[in-house]
């Protein structure tokens, strides 16, 4: 375990990618530290790709889904249900960026870490992480779909009107 102080025998832990990986271990999900970091790990976790990534404060749990939509022709529907998913409280929140100009849909959830936080706390922290961040990816594929279907309706009242 690594410490604020190594030594002092009463110093603070401090999380790191190991206690995440140790952690997510106990919920019998393994994670594939990246090669050349010593700060971030994935998973294939219900078929999305996350993202673990201990930073100084805080942990992140990513998920990003590639689109087939392409940037440079984006519908505003991805960026309404993002807007959507995150007016509630789902949580995680939604974004849309891209990639090689094809829109990615990013869920994600930052999880702050103290020193001192207990093996228990963490595994809490990333279950709820976890499940927010698969829950707002969920929820960002019926909110499009339903963006999807508004926009259609639009369309049909505004060629019925013409």
């Amino acid at each position: 375990m690594t410490k604020l102080n190594p030594q002092d025998p009463h110093s603070l832990e401090v999380v790191t990618i190991d206690r995440v990986v140790d952690a997510m271990a106990t919920f019998d999900v393994t994670l594939d530290k990246i090669e050349g970091r010593d700060d971030s790990a994935t998973a294939n976790l219900n078929g999305l790709p996350c993202l673990f990534a201990v930073l100084d404060s805080v942990v992140i749990v990513r998920a990003d889904v590639q689109t087939d939509a392409a940037y440079s022709q984006a519908d505003a529907g991805l960026f309404l249900a993002a807007n959507q998913i995150n007016s509630v409280a789902l949580g995680a929140r939604a974004v849309i960026t891209d990639f090689d100009d094809q829109l990615v849909v990013r869920t994600e959830r930052d999880i702050s870490i103290a020193a001192g936080m207990t093996d228990q706390q963490l595994q809490a922290a990333l279950q709820a992480a976890v499940d927010g961040v698969l829950g707002a990816q969920n929820a960002m594929v019926a909110a499009a779909e339903e963006m999807a279907k508004l926009g259609s309706a639009a369309a049909a009242e505004a060629t019925e009107g013409n």
